[in-house]
């Protein structure tokens, strides 16, 4: 199994397979080192052989946010979330980018109701909701409170800059039980949501599901939770 971490390994299977998985990969590490010429290149060939890689778009929307070009970050980010619905990062990104560009409350609750579709008690989206209500409230023309006189709710997240939100690991959460399945856990698990999955083994292991599976996932989770923090 190839190394993912390995530059090298991962510029020699591109070469050989320009349409392969693993592309996004690689020019993620590109776009870590700070090289967005070659990052953007590796997805723009990638997606030529592979349309439907989700992560090659994903990994365009974070090139153009670092270029600071924010609508086409919205563009390529709206995409990955219409190809595929459980893409939390990319929800996240998207919802935090919207809000910056100052669009409508109602295109950012589609947003955010997407996500809380997976994540029913999810946070963040609560505040995303204060916030947006907020902002609301302060446009409408029936509001004649004057703005000095209101005073600034400091626990109000900012929306600029934003970037990649990364995994909480310090919290438990609620599952809604139609939703817990293996697949969800995978989905977690590949976006690093680690905590969540575990929850949701939590959900089958009082459903009666397959223990030994279930214990499998844990461990494995348990470690990818420890190499997380090191």
């Amino acid at each position: 199994m190839i190394n993912i971490n390995d530059k090298t390994a991962l510029e020699g299977v591109f070469a050989e397979d320009f349409g392969s998985p693993y592309y996004p990969i690689l020019a993620n590490l590109y776009l870590q080192e700070g090289d967005l010429r070659r990052a953007k290149k590796v997805c723009e060939v990638g997606l030529q052989y592979d349309s439907s890689n989700v992560d090659g778009k994903f990994i365009l929307a974070k090139v153009a946010l670092a270029e600071n070009k924010l609508t086409v970050a919205e563009k390529w980010l709206r995409r990955v979330v219409d190809e595929n619905p459980s893409h939390f990062n990319a929800l996240r990104l998207l919802i935090g980018l919207e809000i910056q560009l100052g669009r409508s409350p109602k295109t950012i609750q589609t947003y955010i109701s997407r996500l809380l579709q997976f994540l029913p008690y999810d946070k963040e989206c609560t505040q995303w909701l204060n916030e947006i209500n907020t902002l609301d409230s302060a446009d409408s023309p029936t509001n004649t409170v004057p703005v000095s006189e209101s005073p600034p709710d400091n626990n109000l997240p900012s929306s600029a800059p934003i970037k990649s939100p990364d995994p909480v690991i310090e919290e438990r959460y609620e599952i809604v039980e139609s939703m817990a399945t293996f697949t969800m856990v995978q989905v977690l698990k590949s976006q690093k949501y680690y905590h969540q999955a575990l929850s949701v083994l939590d959900v089958l292991k009082s459903n009666g599901r397959d223990s030994g599976r279930i214990s499998t996932e844990k461990n494995d989770i348990q470690q990818l939770l420890k190499d997380s923090i090191k």
